[in-house]
């Protein structure tokens, strides 16, 4: 799978047993992991009161809240996080150049806030060739369902 390509050398374990995976860094498990981590350095962050304190409660979309909210932590793990994102997708454009990228799962729920800046990094990052048509990038409309939307589509 193209989420166990390297871009982070030596980086975080992976769950297929290499270290540095674009999944490592970009899947919904590793922004709640990034999250914590940041809500531990910094205890007044409003990530901390956004779960009571306890950081069991931290999800895919508690640094984006924070972030929205102005607070200078959660908008730190949100801009890493889009970076790490950003990284494998332009690795995808620079391979296969599709004329249209989705980006799917929970975090799709963001919207412009995610896309926005994605757009920015990767429009940056990709190689640019005047006859090759700009890659579009959008977020899947069925979000976190769309996985068992197709598996029951395939069993009718």
């Amino acid at each position: 799978e193209i989420g166990h390509t390297v871009i982070v050398v030596d980086g975080e374990q992976c769950t297929c047993g290499r270290k540095g995976c674009w999944e490592a860094y970009a899947a919904a498990t590793a922004l709640i992991r990034q999250t914590k981590c940041a809500a531990k350095e910094n205890p007044e962050s409003i990530i901390n009161k956004l779960v009571d304190g306890d950081l069991d409660k931290v999800d895919a979309k508690t640094a984006f809240d924070a972030a929205k909210l102005g607070d200078k932590t959660g908008e730190a793990v949100v801009k890493q996080y889009i970076r790490y994102i950003a990284e494998g997708v332009i690795n995808v454009i620079n391979i296969f150049m599709p004329e249209v990228l989705v980006i799917g799962g929970g975090v799709c729920k963001e919207g412009d806030y995610l896309l926005n800046p994605l757009k920015e990094i990767v429009n940056a990052g990709v190689y640019s060739r005047e006859e090759i048509p700009q890659t579009q990038i959008k977020t899947a409309q069925m979000g976190n369902d769309a996985g068992i939307v197709g598996a029951a589509m395939l069993g009718m």
